[in-house]
Formats: C-alpha cells, sequence, structure tokens
C-alpha cells in the first residue's frame, strides 16, 4: 500500500511524539509531511527522562545509539523528605535495571533528544519537514484530508496525526466539550547549571526528588555529568486566595523556607526569571474521527509524577506507524486499534500520575502514610514498575505465535 501511496500522512507537530512517528511512519515507507508552527525546529526545555520503555521502541525505530550518545545514566531514583533529608524510597537504576528490564533508565536534555529525532526524519527521503505552519482545522473527505493552515494554506493527505500538544486544535476540533487543560495552582521554576556552578557535595549521579507539604525539588546531571537539572515545584497559597500577583520569586522562598539546609543551598541554583504553569487535563475520550488521530500530549497530556509524558508519545509515534502499516491502507479501522491498544495503558498512567503527586506533596500525618507506603526492597521498587518498563510484543511476533494483532495487551 505504501507505494501506491497517493497523499502523504500528515503529521501535525513537531515535538518529541511527532517526530517519533514521523519516523516510524517513514521507516515504513510511508510518505510523510510534518507541520511544525515555530518558525524553526527548536525546542524549549530541560532535561527528560528515558526508562527502559521508551528504548524499547527506539530500538524498534533502530535509532538507539543516536539517542544513547546524549544520554546520562543515573545511578538510582532516590525520593527524601524535603524537610528533614531523611530517605523515603529508593528505585535502582544503573545496571540493576537495565539488566531487569533489557534496556537502561536514562536522562536527556529535550534539546538533544529533538536533535536526535531530527537528523533521523531529515535523512528520510520519504519524509518533508516544514516549519511555520500551524494547523487550524482539518476536512476528512473519506478518501483523503483537507488540512488548513493557520496562513490559509491548505495541505491533502492521506490521512493526519494530531501530535500537536496541550493545546491540541485538532483535538479541539474533534472533541469540542473538552474541558480545556485547568491550573492546579502549581507553579514551576527550572535551572541548568554548569558542573562548575554546583558545590562537589550537591552534585550526585541521581534522581533525587525532595517531597514535601505542597511542595518539591527534583535534580539529575546531564550531558556528561558536565550540565546540572534542577526544578522547584510549589503550590501558590496566593493562587489558592484569588490574588493576581502570586507565584512569584518571592513565594518561591517564602515556601521552601521550611525546606532542610541541603535543599536551601539547592534552591540558588534555580533559575527565578521565568516559571511554568502546571495544569491538569481529563482524559480525551475519543482519539479518532475516520482518517484522523491524536497522540501524545494532544491525547493524554499527564503530570510529571511518573516522567512519562513523553516516553508515552514515543510509544504513541511508533504504534500508530504499527497499526496503519497492519491496515493496508483503511486508515479508520487502524486508528480504532491504535487507540484500542493504546488508551487504557496512557489513562492508567494519567491516573497513577495524579496518586503519585498527591503522595509527593502530601503532609501532615499523610506525609507518614506515604513513609509507610513506600517503605519497600529496592527490589520491590524496582518489580512494581513492570507494568511500566517490560519490553512489548511487536506484530510479527504475535503472528509468528499466530495471534492477531488486535490481541496485543495494552
Amino acid at each position: 500500500m505504501q507505494s501506491q501511496q497517493t497523499h502523504p500522512i500528515i503529521v501535525a507537530g513537531g515535538g518529541i511524539g511527532g517526530l517519533t512517528a514521523a519516523i516510524a511512519l517513514g521507516k515504513k515507507g510511508f510518505k510523510v509531511k510534518l507541520l511544525e508552527q515555530a518558525p524553526e525546529f527548536q525546542p524549549i526545555g530541560y532535561g527528560i527522562q528515558l526508562g527502559p520503555n521508551a528504548f524499547h521502541m527506539f530500538d524498534r525505530l533502530g535509532i538507539t545509539p543516536s539517542i544513547l550518545r546524549f544520554c546520562n545514566k543515573p545511578q538510582a531514583g532516590i525520593m527524601r523528605d524535603i524537610m528533614t533529608g531523611e530517605e523515603v524510597t529508593r528505585l535502582p537504576m544503573g545496571t540493576d535495571l537495565e539488566q531487569r528490564y533489557g534496556r537502561p533508565y536514562a536522562v536527556i536534555h529535550r534539546g538533544d533528544l529533538h536533535e536526535a529525532l531530527l537528523e533521523t526524519c531529515a535523512a528520510l527521503p520519504n519524509v518533508e519537514l516544514l516549519t511555520a505552519s500551524m494547523v487550524e482545522k482539518f476536512e476528512d473527505r473519506g478518501q483523503h484530508v483537507i488540512v488548513t493552515m493557520a496562513d490559509g494554506k491548505t495541505h491533502f493527505g492521506a490521512a493526519l496525526v494530531g501530535a500537536d500538544g496541550v493545546w491540541s486544535a485538532i483535538r479541539s476540533q474533534m472533541n469540542p466539550s473538552i474541558v480545556k487543560p485547568q491550573s492546579l495552582g502549581y507553579v514551576a521554576y527550572r535551572g541548568l547549571r554548569t558542573r562548575a556552578e554546583i558545590p562537589s557535595d550537591l552534585f550526585e549521579n541521581n534522581v533525587v526528588l525532595w517531597a514535601g507539604p505542597g511542595y518539591h525539588m527534583m535534580h539529575y546531571p546531564l550531558h556528561s555529568d558536565q550540565l546540572f537539572n534542577i526544578a522547584a515545584v510549589f503550590r501558590s497559597r496566593r493562587f489558592a486566595r484569588g490574588e493576581a500577583n502570586h507565584s512569584g520569586p518571592d513565594e518561591l522562598k517564602e515556601i521552601f523556607s521550611g525546606a532542610c539546609a541541603h535543599v536551601q543551598r539547592l534552591l540558588e541554583s534555580v533559575q527565578t526569571d521565568k516559571h511554568w504553569d502546571i495544569a491538569v487535563m481529563e482524559p480525551v475520550p475519543s482519539w479518532t474521527t475516520g482518517r484522523v488521530a491524536l497522540l501524545g500530549d494532544s491525547a493524554h497530556a499527564m503530570l510529571q509524577a511518573m516522567a512519562q509524558g513523553a516516553c508515552q508519545a514515543i510509544e504513541d509515534g511508533v504504534w500508530i506507524a504499527e497499526y496503519i502499516a497492519q491496515s493496508q491502507g483503511d486508515y479508520e479501522s487502524a486508528f480504532v486499534a491504535y487507540q484500542g491498544h493504546r488508551q487504557l495503558r496512557t489513562v492508567r498512567m494519567q491516573y497513577q500520575s495524579r496518586f503519585y503527586w498527591e503522595i509527593y506533596h502530601a503532609s501532615g500525618v499523610y506525609a507518614d502514610l506515604r513513609k509507610q507506603l513506600l517503605t519497600r526492597s529496592p527490589q520491590e521498587a524496582m518489580e512494581s514498575l513492570s507494568w511500566v518498563y517490560e519490553k512489548p510484543t511487536f506484530p510479527e511476533q504475535m503472528e509468528h505465535q499466530g495471534v492477531g494483532i488486535e490481541n496485543l495487551s495494552v
């Protein structure tokens, strides 16, 4: 069917999920046109955590070495009490986790991941990359789709994949009754420092979460330990009171004043010139209509507590290509099957992320309960994530066993 393809598959959005989908489709021989709304491919952001499940997808695409060249491999994921400094729980990473799940846990700068994916896309002759192309609406004509840009230009496609993020115009057209993402009243301040800027006793090759009552801090090294990624997050009390001037650097310092001395010193590395509001979105009931489907944040934006937002977008990108390739040109059936395969897994990730978010920010007796819930061996912590990190079974492996793709587990 790829050789008979008249129109390209249009991918709206040049972020991590969109680029992954373009690579996956391009490597299966489909013509792809990727539309990025920005004037150039220039990602913003800081660090991203990549679990073994992301690397299983990179293996499928044959790009793992190009990703790993930018990665750091932390030794452990550690939760500490932000007020006392006491360790609450520990997840082994390093060789232990890699041996268990077949692939590493790694951290990478968003820009480096984006660059590696973009290089792969640009090298595929059947993938066309267009910038300054903001999708405004689409029309499904049955045999093809027409995608209209904000500037009035149109593109014809065999199908449309909406990877246009949290504020997706494609999702809004498909699900006009869906409530937009709602602010939680939390904000995040971030920092990216050089190794030389961080006192040696504060630097460690771990992913560390300092959990506290309505606020937390997270940090880990990047770029072969030459950079230090740090984020400070808090629930604004002034926002809760309806005050207009809330979430500023003075409130950051006020709320973190109860943190232990170690965190107080780390706070000096957080950049205070900008902050990001943290919002939550309910699961989207329908990811697809006809020849149009959603992936990534447009379908299942989630809180950062599971560190799976980017990983799930990567999984989406690979799996949507698997189903399209299996469908022999029946995009509507492919997208329905894709949603059936992916939706419950991502909803579970959204739900667990919200649960962990509450666990991280517990106070009083709830913080005592957190300690009890998370009192477990490192091995138990690692096994608790098997549903996230296990290597999936791909279509040809199922066919070899005489089982159809529709029976693949979530």
